[in-house]
C-alpha cells in the first residue's frame, strides 16, 4: 500500500514537549554560543512520500547559525543523507565570525518554522511549514514578502524580475526560451535570489546541487526538492544592491580576473570548415578595418570530432602556427572548443581508460559509463577522481606536443554534462550497488515534461571519492550540477601550468555556484531572433549577480539566419558584453559583420571601435574589484539602472544598464525593413545625473526619445562624477596595437549643462595585463 503524507501547512499549538509543525513534534530545543538547535520528531513513522523509496525523516534537526553581522544560516538536516557540500575552498564557505547580529529570527515558534527579520521588523523570509520532509522529496512553504525577486538561474527569460511560474535549477543541455513552467531551466544551476523588501535589498541562497523547483505565486516561494541536506543562507544588505551581492560574492570565493586580450571582439561559428575560410575572416576583419582579437573554431578543427585532435587535411598545422603567431601584426588568439565526452577510440580515451579516472556505470561492473557524443561513443571523466588533472593535463599536452599549437584559451562546452541518449548505453538495467538511487526511484522530477535523465547521463552513475568531494559511489544524481565545476578548476589548473599564469581565459558553459573563481562564461545557444537579443540584457544581470560577470551572449544568435537590421543592433549592444563574441551554427548564413550591407559595416567599425577604446576602462573595472580578503574579484561590473537609484520606475526598466558608469541604452526593439532608425525610449531617474556621451549635453530627467540609425555607434551617456579611461583606436586592430597612452574623461558631480574635463596620461605598457594592473595597484586609478 502507498502513502500520500501531507504534512498540513499550518502551525499547531505549543504542546507540553514543544511547538508541533505539521505531523512533527519538538522534542528539545538548545542554544550554545552563536548556533541554536531544535529536534524534531516525527509523529506518523513509517509513512513515505509516493514510493517506498523516499521514506519520511523520522528525526529532523533544525539549526541556526548566526555567521556574522549580516549573515545567517538556517539548515534542515536529516540523518540519513549523507552526501553534504564541503565547508572549505574551492566550495563557498564563511569569511567571518562577529557576535553582533543586525537581524532577529524566531526558530520554530510564532507561527513558522523559521522567520528572518530586520531589526525594524521587516520580515525578509519566513518559512511557514515543511510539508513534506522525505528522503527524496522535500515541500517548503515560504510567505512572499515582495514581488520583486531577481535570479534563480540559468534561464533565458523575458525580463530581469521573475514573474510567477514554476522555474526548474539543474544543470540541462537546453537552448530554449523560458516558459515558467517546469523544464525550462538552462546550464547553470543557482538557487539564489535577490529580492527587494521596502527600498533595501537581501539575497537568499539554498546551499544544494539536487534538482529542484522553485514556484512563484502571489502569496509564497514553494520549494520542491529532490531530497538532501537543506541548508539556507542569507546576506542581509541595505538600499544598494550591490553591497549585498558583494556580500554573496565573498561567500563563494569572488571570481577570476581574465586576460587583456579577451575582453576584446572574437569571431566564431560552428562551421568554419578550412584554414582558408579562417585566413579568410581574418581578412574580411581587416579589409573593412574592423577590430579582431580572437578566432574561434568549433568542432570543424578536430579530425572525426575527437577532443585533443587535430584535421591535418583542412587544418595543416604549420598554417595554424602561422594564425596565429602573435608576433605577426595579423596573428590572432586561438581558441577550440573541447567537449567532456572523451571518445572511446581515441588517444585520449585510451589514457581515460588506463587511468580509471572516469565516471563508471551502476549497470556495468568496474566498466565506464558509456555515452554518445559528436565523435560517437565515449566515456565522460570523473573529475572527482584524484587521477583526472594527470589526464586532462596530459591529454592537453598531447595536442601541444603532436601539433606545435598552443591555443591562448580553451572553450569547454556540454559539460552539463550533456550526452545524445537518456543515461546510457548499457547492455543491462540491473543496478549493481542498489542503495544508489535510479530515476525509477524517485517520486518527484524537477525536468517536467522530460526526464532528469534526458539528453544527459544516469543519475545513478559512480564517480569515485578523491579529489573535492570524499566517500565512495558518490552518484550522479549530488555530483551532476558540479560536472562543470570540477571540469572548470581542473582546466584552469591545467592552463596556468601551460601559460605560467594565473591569468588564464576558459570559457564554459555549465556553472553552479563558485564557477566565477575559475572560469568565464557564454549564455549558451540561443537564436537570431529580437526576442533573444532583448534578454540577453537580463541574463547579463543574473551572471553578474551569480558571480561570473565575464559573460555575454552569441552576437547575431547562433540558430537560424540573421538579419542585417538585428546584427546591427546587437553589435551596438554587444560591444558592452563583458564578453563579446559572434558565433553562429552550421548551415547557417554567414553572419561575420562585413558580410552585410554597409549599415551593418559602418555600425560593426563604430562599436568595435568604441569598444577599443574603452577596452582599458573595461578591464580596469575588473581589475579595481579585487577584494584582497578573497584574493579575487566580488562586485557586479553591469547593473540594472535601479541598483543605483531610488526611483521606483527604475525597478522595472530592465532594458537599461550601467557598464561601470557608462550607461548604456540599446535600441532592442524590431523595425520595419524599411526604416534606417529606432526611436528609443529611455528613463532618466530622478536622483541621477546622465551626460550623453556623444555631445556632453545632459540627459532630460523622466522619459525621453532618442533616434538611433542603424549605422551608429550605440547610445551611451556618462554617470555624473565619473572618470573614464579612453584611448585613441583609430586604425587598431587588435588591442596589444592600442597606444600606450590614455585620455582621462571627466564628469562633473554636479548637475550642468554639460561637461567638458578631459586629462591625458603615457603609461608604458598599457596595453598589457601586466601594466594595466601595475598601473591600478599603485593607485593611479584611485576613483575607479
Amino acid at each position: 500500500m502507498i502513502y500520500l503524507f501531507v504534512v498540513i501547512s499550518i502551525v499547531a499549538a505549543v504542546s507540553p514537549f514543544g511547538q508541533i509543525s505539521g505531523n512533527y513534534q519538538e522534542v528539545s530545543r538548545s542554544k550554545q554560543n552563536n548556533v541554536e538547535t531544535v529536534q524534531w520528531q516525527y509523529t506518523k513513522p513509517g509513512e513515505y512520500y509516493e514510493k517506498p523509496t523516499s521514506p519520511a525523516h523520522n528525526q529532523i534537526k533544525l539549526e541556526v547559525t548566526q555567521d556574522s553581522t549580516y549573515e545567517i544560516t538556517f539548515k534542515i538536516i536529516n540523518n540519513q543523507d549523507t552526501f553534504e557540500i564541503p565547508h572549505e575552498f574551492p566550495f563557498p564557505y564563511n569569511k567571518e565570525q562577529t557576535s553582533t547580529a543586525k537581524y532577529n529570527y524566531y526558530l520554530n515558534s510564532q507561527g513558522s518554522v523559521f522567520r528572518l527579520e530586520r531589526l525594524d521588523g521587516t520580515v525578509l523570509f519566513d518559512l511557514k511549514s515543511t510539508d513534506v520532509l522525505s528522503l527524496l522529496y522535500h515541500e517548503l512553504h515560504v510567505q512572499k514578502e515582495s514581488n520583486y525577486i531577481w535570479g534563480l538561474g540559468e534561464r533565458r527569460i523575458d525580463t530581469y524580475k521573475l514573474q510567477n511560474g514554476e522555474y526548474t535549477i539543474w544543470t540541462f543541455d537546453n537552448g530554449a526560451l523560458e516558459t515558467k513552467t517546469k523544464g525550462g531551466q538552462m546550464y547553470g544551476h543557482h538557487p539564489v535570489y535577490l529580492q527587494n523588501i521596502k527600498s533595501k535589498y537581501h539575497i537568499t541562497f539554498l546551499r544544494s546541487s539536487r534538482p529542484m523547483t522553485i514556484q512563484l505565486t502571489d502569496t509564497e516561494l514553494i520549494y520542491r526538492i529532490t531530497g538532501g541536506q537543506i541548508e539556507f543562507k542569507f546576506f542581509v544588505g541595505n538600499d544598494d544592491a550591490r553591497d549585498v551581492i558583494k556580500q554573496y560574492h565573498r561567500y563563494i570565493n569572488g571570481w577570476a580576473l581574465h586576460p587583456f586580450w579577451s575582453s576584446g571582439w572574437h569571431q566564431s561559428r560552428w562551421g568554419y570548415k578550412n584554414i582558408s575560410v579562417l585566413q579568410g575572416v581574418v581578412q574580411g576583419y581587416k579589409t573593412n578595418n574592423i577590430p579582431l582579437d580572437t578566432l574561434w573554431t568549433d568542432l570543424d578543427y578536430m579530425q572525426d570530432r575527437k577532443d585533443f585532435t587535430l584535421d591535418q587535411v583542412n587544418f595543416p598545422k604549420l598554417e595554424m602556427q602561422k594564425l596565429i603567431n602573435l608576433t605577426s601584426p595579423d596573428g590572432v588568439n586561438w581558441v577550440p572548443i573541447i567537449d567532456p565526452g572523451v571518445a572511446v577510440k581515441s588517444q585520449c580515451g585510451d589514457r581515460l581508460v588506463q587511468s580509471g579516472a572516469y565516471i563508471r556505470s551502476n549497470k556495468q561492473n568496474k566498466t565506464p559509463l558509456k555515452g554518445s557524443v559528436w565523435p560517437g561513443d565515449v566515456y565522460f571523466p570523473d573529475f572527482n577522481h584524484q587521477g583526472a588533472f594527470q589526464l586532462w593535463h596530459q591529454c592537453q599536452l598531447d595536442f601541444q606536443t603532436e601539433y606545435g599549437i598552443i591555443p591562448r584559451g580553451i572553450w569547454i562546452d556540454m559539460n552539463e554534462l550533456a550526452n545524445f541518449v537518456d543515461g546510457e548505453i548499457s547492455d543491462t538495467k540491473t543496478k549493481i550497488n542498489p542503495n544508489i538511487f535510479e530515476l525509477n526511484d524517485l517520486p518527484f522530477d524537477a525536468a517536467g515534461k522530460g526526464t532528469l535523465e534526458g539528453h544527459t547521463i544516469s543519475i545513478d552513475g559512480l564517480h569515485t571519492g578523491g579529489r573535492f568531494f570524499k566517500g565512495n559511489d558518490i552518484p550522479e544524481l549530488d555530483l551532476h550540477s558540479f560536472n562543470g565545476f570540477m571540469e572548470s578548476i581542473i582546466t584552469q589548473q591545467s592552463q596556468s601550468v601551460i601559460h605560467n599564469s594565473n591569468l588564464t581565459f576558459i570559457l564554459t558553459r555549465a556553472s553552479i555556484f563558485g564557477s566565477g573563481r575559475f572560469v568565464q562564461h557564454w549564455f549558451g545557444d540561443n537564436g537570431a531572433t529580437w526576442t533573444w537579443l532583448k534578454n540577453s540584457i537580463s541574463a547579463m544581470f543574473n551572471f553578474n549577480l551569480f558571480g561570473i560577470p565575464f559573460s555575454g551572449d552569441d552576437i547575431c544568435g547562433f540558430n537560424g539566419d540573421s538579419n542585417a537590421q538585428l546584427c546591427a543592433r546587437w553589435i551596438q549592444l554587444g560591444v558592452f558584453y563583458p564578453f563579446s563574441r559572434n558565433h553562429n551554427s552550421i548551415d547557417n548564413k554567414d553572419q561575420e559583420p562585413y558580410v552585410f550591407t554597409k549599415y551593418v559595416i559602418e555600425a560593426a567599425q563604430k562599436s568595435i571601435s568604441l569598444r577599443y577604446s574603452l577596452l582599458k576602462y573595461h578591464y580596469a573595472l575588473f581589475v579595481s574589484r579585487r577584494d584582497n580578503s578573497v584574493q579575487a574579484g566580488v562586485g557586479t561590473i553591469v547593473d540594472p539602472i535601479f541598483y543605483r537609484s531610488k526611483d521606483p520606475i527604475a525597478l522595472d526598466v530592465d532594458s537599461q544598464f550601467y557598464f561601470g558608469d557608462i550607461v548604456v541604452i540599446p535600441a532592442v526593439e524590431q523595425q520595419q525593413l524599411d526604416v534606417e532608425y529606432t526611436d528609443i525610449t529611455y528613463y532618466v531617474p530622478y536622483d541621477v545625473v546622465w551626460y550623453s556621451f556623444e555631445t556632453g549635453k545632459l540627459l532630460q530627467k523622466g522619459w525621453n526619445l532618442h533616434r538611433s540609425n542603424f549605422n551608429s555607434a550605440p547610445f551611451i551617456a556618462l554617470n555624473a562624477g565619473s572618470i573614464i579611461v579612453w584611448s585613441d583606436s583609430t586604425g587598431v586592430h587588435r588591442s596589444r596595437f592600442l597606444p600606450q597612452g590614455i585620455n582621462l574623461i571627466v564628469t562633473l558631480d554636479q548637475q550642468q549643462d554639460s561637461f567638458q574635463a578631459q586629462k591625458s596620461m603615457m603609461i608604458k605598457q598599457l596595453n598589457l595585463d601586466v601594466g594595466i594592473i601595475k598601473v591600478l595597484v599603485q593607485g593611479l586609478f584611485l576613483l575607479f
